[in-house]
């Protein structure tokens, strides 16, 4: 199998039975281009060569729903315990021989135990969890139980084509999860626990075997599950909060303790958070603090119309955890999904739990709907959440630009029959390592709420006088600039703890519960961070991209008021600017590269919460990245008058070799009956009138440059490729080139040096050596000096034979010249 191209499983990779068909270089290096060039927002997944999670692999798969007997729980009240049944499922791969499966643990929520029940008081069987059945007419016993761990076989059957083994936990603790602080996530933290140890028993043939062959496992997975080296974990709503407590449960286990690779919390209640406590005559003790997710990938889901966890609480896991000391090697995410619910990503909870009837976003019968359909939004949750579960359980780093919000959803998954357009749909808010971090605003967080506190955490004094790098950081003309702090969701009757920083603007909507800065503007005005202190740089050229997160304040009236389903309809803009040592700055406007400075969507919950914008460090070209002097933001310019949260700002991700993704311009809502099935794209509608402020643009370039490859030498020891390039700019109606004022002027030549070899190619990379033999749609792409004229030389061991020289230019808004390709013999 060649090298270049990602396996389905790290573990358990399927033997390729069939090449694709194999294209000319000229072609590859063209495509790979066009995957690597950035003008505006995040383009979709597939432009940029990143896997679509939701196409089936290559196995066959196989379920059984399992029952193995009974665990006893230890509940939180000293002495007290109960027992519930260890039931589920588990879906594996078939036809991958030998090789040992990743494993996968899913965790659903707290719902209705048994049919006929609401799920509000306890199961009417003879413990927590466990239903009574009821006789068919003919005497044949008829289960009532509610099968919640079978709602998510949609995405278990994916992950097991892809070589994974997905366990599907039964979790039924209705009847007693209430009375306590943390609504059982401690006692669903034992299930998975006490699952986990199943899986191991019956990876080493150790059982339990039952009297049922239809729901035993025996010997069936005996070396079929790799334990060892990681688990990954998907928790629904209560499951979600018990699947962020298991990973501080696991750390504080004495022996025994899992690996766990990543974490995803789905639409999760954070009930967790609350500090573990005690009460003995009349008086309550804090036994613990709050959970937080550290040591491991993780990542929240949030429904944007989400009416059962409508304050979005699980929020509070990310806040919590995005400057851990315990993640400073693993990443943090979030991802904010339009338009979806609570209930749809599990197929067994069928009812649409978001009752206002008028919301315009977000009640489903109503025209201007950007709700999904039930099949849309799980497929948008397949491609969000097995996507990070082969990332990082995987290890399958070709989803990366999705992790990061380099690029957003597939094709496939963009919705088909109603909601918002497909670039918009998710908003990715990223948190590398740190050791792949630069953090230049944050602002410094304070420890998540004890609700049982009455002491506030000290104010920091310099929190808008020194940046998170020591630098200096000044604000001119700024209407507000201050740190502020959201209130804590009440809990359990207890109260809030008190805040030394002020409540933020609009504070009941804020569900980014951390401190933060709130920004507002009326006219031209600036905040600058500098990177150093006295004057000094940073150099962060070994960086991909710099990164923010913003909310816009919904009811403030310096923002655009919008109409509450066209989000684009009132977003705010800003400009950044990077200046180095020397002067020299570069500017780019941040709702170019994504869509978190639009408002959400909707009347019921107007949520402000903070959002990831993500710049790619091409965009600011012309400065020199390895002495950068400072970071502005700069606003007015843009939209007159502006009211925004911000936080988080960073240099973050590794540079890449090549400029970033291309990108795809956003879909424009639909205006119009909905789209044929068939059809995921609806086709472009008139875009929205630009918000008051913002400058006309008079031309747009979309003249090629033009390139040409004046000679090639290539000896024994050494190849040289020279070249011209020349770009008129922007060509205005009457004819007239403006190159110097409209992204004009040659951005960059590439050049692919590559032979033949056996089925694929090897490429030149820069070091002068010769890569693996890998297939011929991955070239290693060396940058050309210079950009009118333009040369590539590279000391290298070239046999005799026939090399393919590859040569693409583009111009600072990404136009491509013809490419050229030549090839020479070396004698």
């Amino acid at each position: 199998m060649l090298p270049g191209r990602p396996s389905s499983v790290a573990a358990a990779a399927p033997a390729r039975t069939q090449r694709p068909p194999r294209r000319r270089p000229l072609a590859l290096l063209l495509a790979t281009l066009i995957a690597l060039i950035a003008t505006a927002s995040p383009a979709l997944a597939a432009d940029a060569g990143v896997p679509d999670a939701t196409l089936p692999g290559a196995y066959g798969t196989k379920k059984i729903d399992y029952d193995a007997g009974t665990l006893l729980l230890n509940l939180a009240t000293p002495g007290q315990s109960t027992t519930v049944p260890m039931k589920g499922s588990i879906t594996y791969p078939t036809g991958n021989g030998s090789q040992a499966s990743k494993v996968i643990v899913f965790v659903h929520g707290r719902h209705g135990v048994c049919l006929g029940t609401s799920g509000t008081t306890s199961p009417p069987g003879p413990s927590p969890g466990t239903c009574l059945d009821s006789e068919a007419p003919d005497g044949t016993p008829v289960s009532t139980d509610i099968r919640s761990y079978g709602g998510y076989d949609y995405m278990a059957e994916n992950l097991a084509s892809h070589g994974y083994a997905v366990m599907s936990i039964e979790a039924n603790i209705t009847g007693f999860d209430n009375n306590y602080a943390d609504a059982g996530a401690g006692a669903r933290s034992q299930i998975i626990n006490a699952s986990l140890r199943l899986l191991d028993r019956w990876n080493n043939g150790l059982g339990p075997v039952t009297d049922d062959p239809d729901t035993t496992v025996g010997l069936k997975l005996v070396g079929r599950l790799e334990l060892s080296s990681g688990v990954g974990l998907m928790g629904h709503s209560r499951g979600g909060d018990a699947v962020t407590d298991f990973v501080t449960y696991n750390r504080n286990l004495s022996s025994g303790r899992w690996l766990i690779d990543g974490v995803v919390a789905l639409a999760p209640t954070a009930y967790s958070t609350a500090a573990r406590t005690t009460t003995s005559g009349g008086t309550t003790t804090v036994t613990g603090p709050p959970r937080t997710p550290e040591g491991t990938n993780y990542v929240n889901l949030l429904p944007a119309c989400d009416g059962d966890v409508n304050t979005l609480q699980g929020a509070r896991f990310v806040e919590n955890a995005k400057y851990a000391p315990g993640n400073a090697g693993v990443a943090t995410m979030q991802w904010y999904v339009q338009g979806t619910n609570h209930n749809f990503y599990n197929t067994v909870w069928t009812g649409d739990d978001f009752g206002p009837a008028a919301d315009p976003a977000c009640t489903q019968r109503l025209g201007t709907t950007a709700r999904l359909s039930p099949s849309d939004q799980r497929r948008v949750g397949l491609t969000l959440m097995n996507s990070f579960l082969r990332r990082y359980v995987g290890g399958e780093k070709a989803f990366d630009p999705l992790m990061t919000g380099e690029v957003t959803l597939p094709s496939t998954s963009c919705p088909v029959a109603s909601g918002v357009a497909c670039g918009e749909e998710v908003k990715t808010s990223y948190f590398g390592p740190t050791t792949k971090r630069l953090d230049v605003l944050k602002p410094a967080p304070t420890s998540d709420p004890i609700e049982t506190a009455t002491v506030p955490d000290p104010v920091d004094p310099t929190a808008t006088t020194v940046a998170a790098t020591g630098g200096p950081l000044t604000a001119t003309g700024l209407a507000t600039f201050e740190v502020c702090r959201p209130s804590a969701v009440p809990r359990r009757g207890l109260p809030k703890k008190p805040s030394a920083y002020p409540l933020c603007p609009d504070d009941n909507n804020n569900r980014s519960i951390g401190t933060q800065f709130a920004v507002a503007w009326d006219g031209p005005a600036s905040l600058t961070a500098g990177l150093g202190a006295d004057g000094g740089t940073k150099d962060v050229s070994t960086f991909g991209a710099l990164t923010m997160r913003v909310a816009v304040n919904r009811n403030d009236p310096r923002n655009p008021a919008g109409n509450g389903f066209t989000p684009q309809s009132a977003t705010q803009d800003l400009d950044v600017t990077i200046t180095d040592a020397a002067g020299a700055t570069a500017t780019t406007t941040a709702a170019k590269w994504g869509t978190a400075l639009e408002p959400s969507i909707g009347s019921s919950y107007q949520h402000i919460i903070l959002n990831g914008l993500r710049i790619p460090l091409s965009a600011f070209a012309g400065v020199d990245l390895t002495k950068v002097a400072s970071v502005t933001l700069g606003f007015g310019a843009r939209t007159p008058t502006g009211s925004i949260q911000l936080a988080d700002v960073a240099f973050q991700e590794t540079a890449p070799d090549a400029p970033p993704a291309p990108v795809t311009p956003v879909i424009p809502p639909r205006d119009g009956p909905p789209s044929p099935v068939g059809d995921v794209l609806a086709p472009p509608v008139a875009p929205a009138a630009p918000a008051p402020g913002t400058p006309a643009k008079a031309c747009v370039d979309t003249k090629r440059p033009t390139s040409r490859v004046s000679s090639i030498r290539a000896t024994r020891t050494r190849i040289r490729v020279a070249g011209r390039a020349t770009d008129k700019g922007c060509v205005t109606a009457s004819g007239k080139a403006v190159a110097g004022k409209a992204g004009g002027g040659v951005q960059r030549t590439l050049v692919s040096v590559s032979k033949k070899s056996g089925e694929g190619c090897r490429f030149l990379n820069r070091k002068g050596k010769w890569g693996p033999e890998v297939y011929c749609d991955n070239p290693i792409v060396l940058f050309a000096k210079g950009t009118k004229t333009w040369s590539l030389a590279v000391k290298a061991k070239l046999a005799k034979g026939v090399y393919t020289v590859s040569v693409v230019t583009y111009d600072r808004t990404g136009n491509l010249a013809k490419a050229a390709r030549q090839s020479v013999r070396v004698r």
